[in-house]
């Protein structure tokens, strides 16, 4: 008489598997999830290092004085206006240079010349400046355009820039990068280690 075995999974060794890659599977999404976060905050970091270089070439070229602003949700850059002696920010005729945001659910740091700056809200005038609001009044009789104020980052027709470094990290937490950028110009990209 031989024995006969089945063969063949229980319903438990089905349960526990299935379990196991249901695990698997939320860790793969939540990793994806973050990483794709991570390439939207490294892929503007790289965008502006080359933006700070583009600015610094158009600055010595043109004999002209850009800055950039940087504010909780966005950045923008601006031009010295010697006739108005005045900074205007640069809008979309100017493409490259137009007002840019930082990648949403992202936190900012900016550090500048060792001090940490605390990014505000953009301005109500700057957004009225930008629709022409202040220059209409301003030739209606109704004072001068407001002083856009000068910007937090300079970089001047002489090819310096004043140093910087902009942390961005996911608000959700995580690890985040910087860009580092020297008097000089030169931009490294930093993985934080935190």
């Amino acid at each position: 008489m031989s024995r006969r075995t089945d063969s063949g999974f229980t319903l438990l060794e089905l349960l526990v598997v299935m379990f196991i890659i249901g695990i698997i599977a939320t860790m793969a999404t939540l990793s994806i999830g973050v990483s794709s976060s991570d390439k939207g905050i490294e892929k503007e970091l790289r965008r502006l290092g080359d933006l700070v270089q583009l600015a610094r070439d158009d600055a010595v070229l043109q004999g002209r004085e850009f800055g950039i602003t940087f504010y909780a949700g966005e950045y923008e850059f601006s031009t010295y206006d010697p006739a108005e002696n005045r900074w205007q920010p640069l809008g979309d005729g100017d493409a490259p240079f137009s007002p840019r945001p930082l990648p949403p659910e992202s936190v900012a740091e900016l550090e500048v010349e060792g001090r940490l700056l605390e990014l505000g809200e953009r301005s109500v005038p700057a957004r009225q400046r930008e629709r022409g609001d202040g220059e209409r009044r301003a030739a209606e009789g109704g004072g001068d355009a407001e002083d856009y104020g000068e910007p937090q980052i300079l970089i001047l027709s002489s090819g310096d820039v004043t140093p910087f470094e902009l942390g961005l990290r996911p608000a959700a937490g995580g690890r985040g990068h910087s860009l580092n950028v020297t008097e000089n110009g030169d931009t490294e990209l930093i993985r934080d280690e935190r």
